[in-house]
């Protein structure tokens, strides 16, 4: 063989290397970390086959409010294309540790404001909202599979219409009615349920780890003995002696409790999460 040629079986061996190695070539697998694992569920879903997500917290036992994230925890975030959280100051210790691309639910994708109910999942529109959003971020980093992350997107919000034909359900015979709630988790649910909150004041207070005023235990416990709410929703994994004697006086005056949570249960997905929390006002409204 002479030099010539091969000098041009050289350039285009090199030619063929590059082009196996580009972009183009293989599209690039997706890092997602996401703070808790119910939004770490609707990241898997869109990205597909396409990546891995990362759930920080998955475990119902962990409060996202007090986790100290570990060396660890900070380098898989850092490494990360793109990092997924609540936000309003729920989860935000996420925020200090890095990534490409950090996208905050509460301001990117639901528009939300300083002081606002900061538990955005139980909001109906959330998940959905997030899916499409995540679709479009999915494809500025791999446009090969935008198409991809849009069906995928869809197909996830499919399987939410099962929640909110629940709530349409449930929203033909509420009637505006008053329930109290022991602090603000189940709000939005609530509102898209159409009930109104009967003790905003007092639920506050507990949220923001303060004891009520007299006044304000005074008037809940009136309303649950004259029965002018229709139940009263408790977040399980509050820890405070006042809730626990009201969900007693609750049990004793026959008014029914809801209870919820503020993380993803063991052996549940989001769905059946929710489903199961909207069943129990459902069992409420047939009795």
């Amino acid at each position: 063989m002479n030099l010539k040629n091969k000098v041009l079986l050289t350039f285009v061996a090199m030619g063929a290397s590059l082009a196996l190695g580009s972009p183009a070539a293989f599209a690039k697998d997706i890092n997602v970390v996401t703070s808790t694992d119910f939004y770490g569920e609707v990241a898997q879903a869109v990205l597909g086959k396409h990546g891995k997500v990362t759930s920080i917290i998955s475990s119902p036992n962990v409060d996202p409010h007090d986790y100290e994230p570990t060396t660890k925890t900070a380098k898989t975030v850092s490494k990360a294309d793109i990092v997924l959280y609540n936000g309003l100051g729920y989860d935000t210790w996420i925020e200090k540790l890095g990534g490409k691309k950090q996208i905050d639910i509460a301001s990117d994708v639901m528009h939300a404001k300083d002081g606002d109910n900061e538990h955005l999942w139980y909001n109906s529109k959330t998940m959905a909202k997030t899916a499409t959003y995540l679709a479009n971020q999915y494809g500025k980093i791999d446009p090969k599979n935008k198409a991809e992350f849009k069906k995928n997107a869809a197909n996830y919000e499919k399987k939410l219409t099962k929640l909110s034909t629940t709530l349409a359900q449930i929203k033909k015979n509420s009637d505006n009615k008053k329930v109290a709630v022991s602090e603000p988790v189940f709000e939005y649910a609530l509102d898209d349920m159409g009930y109104s909150i009967a003790n905003d004041h007092f639920a506050k207070a507990i949220e923001d780890g303060g004891d009520p005023s007299f006044s304000d235990i005074k008037k809940l416990q009136d309303d649950i003995k004259k029965k002018k709410i229709v139940f009263f929703v408790n977040n399980t994994q509050a820890d405070s002696k006042v809730i626990k004697n009201l969900v007693d006086l609750c049990k004793k005056n026959n008014v029914p409790v809801v209870n919820v949570t503020e993380t993803l249960p063991a052996k549940q997905n989001y769905i059946s999460w929710m489903q199961s929390e909207y069943n129990q006002v459902l069992k409420i409204q047939e009795n």
